[in-house]
């Protein structure tokens, strides 16, 4: 049976960094919505935990703020999170990010870009 979704979920493809009560990891979202989001990760979660997460999306240099996210499923290295409580300012962001008013995916970096940093 097919889960109805209440809001839209786009996909994206952009850095995450969170942290639990006592380890910090690392992924990629994978689609995201203004209730929550999908992250891929070699860290593994349990469901039921809560996490802080910065998510380096592409509008602007800083990043997206979730000052407290709850894991609602886990299946292999891929889980879902609940927001429960973001900065105003970070909800704005995230409600254009949704509605696709910005690119969801970080563009690959060039050689020249590569070079010069390297």
């Amino acid at each position: 049976m097919t889960k109805l979704r209440y809001c839209e979920r786009v996909h994206t493809h952009f850095p995450v960094v969170f942290a639990g009560e006592a380890y910090v990891g690392e992924g990629t979202v994978l689609n995201v919505s203004v209730p929550g989001c999908a992250v891929h990760s070699r860290k593994r979660v349990k469901p039921g935990s809560y996490l802080e997460m910065r998510m380096l999306v592409p509008d602007t240099t800083s990043p997206l703020r979730v000052g407290l996210a709850k894991v609602r499923w886990c299946e292999g290295q891929r889980f879902g999170v609940e927001f429960i409580q973001m900065p105003g300012d970070d909800q704005v962001r995230l409600g254009r990010l949704v509605k696709k008013q910005v690119p969801l995916a970080l563009p690959p970096r060039s050689s020249a870009w590569q070079g010069a940093h390297s």
